[in-house]
């Protein structure tokens, strides 16, 4: 019965693009996006709006710090695995191009709602 490792290939050097998607991914999705949301929910009467989000905040008797970065580490697992499990597709780099766009948006969000007053 073959194991994980039959599925998953990793070329053995990632290509340029990729490279700077992934960081681009982690610096916003993982990094901006983290501390950002972190930091409007510690606001006194905020409340974050993205349901899932926020039944884990509400959910879970862990400070929202620590189940937020569970989250995001667990996503990127996911998107890691995805990644080496396509093999060599030219829908490859979509997979980090997707996670940076989303990571750039809601990055850009999350300082306009610590931009707002009050």
């Amino acid at each position: 019965m073959p194991g994980l490792a039959s599925f998953i290939s990793f070329p053995s050097a990632v290509p340029m693009l990729d490279a700077v998607l992934w960081v681009i991914a982690v610096v916003f999705y993982g990094i901006g996006d983290y501390v950002t949301t972190i930091a409007a929910t510690s606001r006194p009467g905020a409340r974050e709006r993205n349901p899932f989000v926020r039944r884990l905040f509400d959910g879970i008797p862990v400070p929202p710090s620590v189940t937020f970065a569970a989250a995001k580490v667990t996503a990127f697992a996911f998107f890691v695995v995805g990644y080496a499990t396509i093999g060599s597709s030219l829908l490859r780099p979509l997979i980090p191009g997707v996670v940076a766009a989303i990571g750039i948006l809601v990055t850009i969000q999350n300082i306009r709602v610590l931009g707002a007053k009050g």
